[in-house]
């Protein structure tokens, strides 16, 4: 199986963005950004740098391992500044390999394939992020 990444949070300007990793070597495609991991469940703050040396970010950083994740695989989340600069250059850093950038919708499929979530949960979560009311 595959390691993917993918922009969490939406697009755009925000405070904060998230960029998620899940798969069997989250945790090592880290390790180039941020040299050290936290404690599983633990955040922590580390500098994220290019293959170059040049700072990305300095960001929050989780660590979830399989099976106590979403996907039920090892993940890595990165909590950055919600520049559109500092965003486009994470993901660019992490796209040069082994990771792949994920499929719309594929850390919910492979929820779903590691009885993360059922099929009602994926719908659900569906409809929760298309809702624009309180009520839907």
């Amino acid at each position: 199986m595959d390691t993917i990444f993918a922009l969490a949070s939406a697009q755009g300007r925000a405070g904060v963005a998230v960029v998620r990793m899940s798969g069997p070597d989250a945790f090592e495609c880290a390790k180039r950004l941020c040299r050290t991991l936290p404690d599983v469940r633990k955040a922590a703050l580390r500098n994220l740098s290019g293959t170059d040396g040049t700072l990305l970010d300095r960001a929050l950083v989780l660590t979830f391992k399989a099976p106590d994740s979403f996907t039920g695989e090892d993940i890595v989340e990165f909590h950055l500044h919600g520049s559109v600069a500092v965003v486009s250059a994470v993901l660019r850093e992490l796209g040069t390999g082994p990771p792949r950038m994920a499929e719309p919708g594929e850390f919910t499929r492979r929820a779903l394939k590691n009885d993360k979530m059922d099929l009602a949960q994926v719908e659900g979560l569906g409809d929760l992020i298309e809702a624009d009311t309180e009520a839907q």
